[in-house]
């Protein structure tokens, strides 16, 4: 298990969905990571790091200037880890070991003092998206990866396109609620029980992305802190904090065009969030 030690600070992020369309979000990301990259921290990418990902055998202008950015970041000291997102999960450990960041399990786990934080990327926490749960458990089979794979580049493109489609044709037409998490499955997980049945142990905090809403939740319902603003506080039993989405990009305009979360080896959590 990772632990936060005295003096360490841990910054988190996910949801970036860099391609070749986000330039901005680009660079306001390779800055942003090298501005928290010294020597000692640790730097947690919780997710959907890029908008799609083909493969390993495959890589554009982005890949190749976010491998940098975190080889750099590894550099100065810093350890860099990453959990895979809905957007790339195919991401493997070539990339990884040529970036050198570090692979996690989901969930996996950090010790901050006498606390147990999990984290997540948090797709599998929205469980009564049933149709997107099916795919996930679908595209997640090594068989199915390895055929994906296996296929031409042009033609995983044109894939990869058309679940992208189908994606933003769900959620279009499903209820806000279905794409959140689900309350239950957040309960049943701080208790020790993931969705999937696993028995992962219990957990005193709980941090995860994916659902782009972010807030910072207390045992009530009632979020701690109003959603889509900068705070911080002390972590305390039962917190759940969801990390806030980037977008630079948008041709909209958007109060919330990223951010991050910094924690401390004594609890202390700042979510900063980038208007």
């Amino acid at each position: 298990m990772i632990e936060i030690s005295e003096g360490q600070y841990a910054y988190f992020a996910s949801d970036l969905h860099l391609s070749e369309k986000t330039p901005d979000t680009l660079t306001a990301f390779t800055r942003w990571l090298a501005s928290v990259a010294q020597a000692d921290n640790l730097i947690f990418l919780l997710g959907d790091l890029f908008e799609v990902w083909l493969g390993d055998d495959h890589s554009d202008a982005v890949s190749i200037e976010v491998s940098k950015a975190i080889y750099n970041a590894k550099l100065t000291g810093a350890r860099v880890f990453f959990m895979h997102g809905n957007r790339d999960f195919l991401l493997g450990e070539q990339f990884a070991e040529t970036s050198g960041m570090e692979i996690l399990e989901d969930p996996d786990f950090i010790r901050v003092g006498n606390q147990i934080i999990l984290i997540s990327h948090g797709d599998q926490l929205c469980t009564d998206d049933k149709a997107y749960q099916k795919f996930r458990l679908q595209s997640r089979d090594e068989a199915w990866k390895e055929g994906f794979l296996s296929r031409p580049i042009e033609e995983r493109m044109a894939i990869a396109g058309s679940i992208r489609d189908e994606s933003k044709r769900h959620k279009s037409s499903s209820a806000l609620n279905i794409m959140d998490t689900n309350s239950d499955a957040v309960e049943n997980a701080f208790k020790g029980k993931w969705p999937d049945g696993c028995l992962i142990g219990r957990s005193q905090v709980i941090i995860h992305g994916h659902t782009h809403r972010c807030a910072v939740h207390g045992p009530e319902t009632t979020p701690l802190h109003a959603a889509g603003q900068s705070c911080s506080g002390q972590l305390e039993n039962h917190t759940r904090i969801v990390l806030p989405d980037w977008n630079y990009d948008a041709t909209e305009n958007t109060s919330q065009k990223g951010g991050y979360l910094q924690l401390t080896s004594d609890g202390q959590y700042t979510l900063t969030v980038f208007n």
